[in-house]
């Protein structure tokens, strides 16, 4: 049986950690982690040829693919990307998966309900704006906003979807 090489991740418990896991699970294949300190010497290593694949936020490791330092093999989220349409998703190979790095505003828990609203209305009509689109587009991030229980609902089922994952494989932050 062919064996593989490592998955460089950057420590336990970071997103590229996790979405190796969750890969690892549902391929049902093994791979041996390998912690990083910070996805620059993980990257630096794959480069090397020291590993032979890595789970990267695209928005890091974008450059390198575009300079012909590194090949990429699939995205991780659940459609193709409109600027890479020639990349396929890991879910055309195994349906279902999906593991995409997310950004959200937070208030403390007791936030009057008038602000957050506010502060809602306000970040979802910036997401409006062209030229925040554009930039968001050039760093290969999806735009979302909509209403706070929508984001608040998706935070939880995130929470509980990756808490599983991390009972499943074991894993113990150092």
């Amino acid at each position: 049986m062919p064996t593989r090489r490592s998955a460089p991740r950057r420590a336990n418990g970071t997103t590229s950690h996790l979405t190796s896991e969750l890969f690892q699970s549902m391929a049902k294949v093994k791979l041996r982690h390998i912690p990083y300190r910070g996805s620059a010497p993980a990257l630096q290593g794959l480069v090397a040829g020291d590993v032979d694949v890595m789970f990267d936020n695209l928005g890091v490791s974008l450059a390198l693919v575009q300079a012909g330092k590194l090949k990429l093999l699939a995205v991780a989220s659940s459609e193709r990307l409109p600027a890479l349409p020639d990349v396929p998703t890991i879910a055309e190979t195994l349906p279902g998966f999906e593991a995409v790095a997310w950004y959200g505003i937070v208030a403390p828990p007791k936030t009057p309900k008038n602000i957050v609203e506010k502060i809602n209305a306000d970040v979802n009509e910036a997401l409006r704006q062209p030229q925040v689109q554009d930039q968001l587009k050039k760093l290969s991030a999806g735009i979302f906003g909509g209403p706070v229980d929508k984001s608040s609902a998706y935070m939880r089922e995130e929470i509980d979807r990756w808490a599983a994952v991390i009972k499943s494989a074991n894993i113990e932050l150092q």
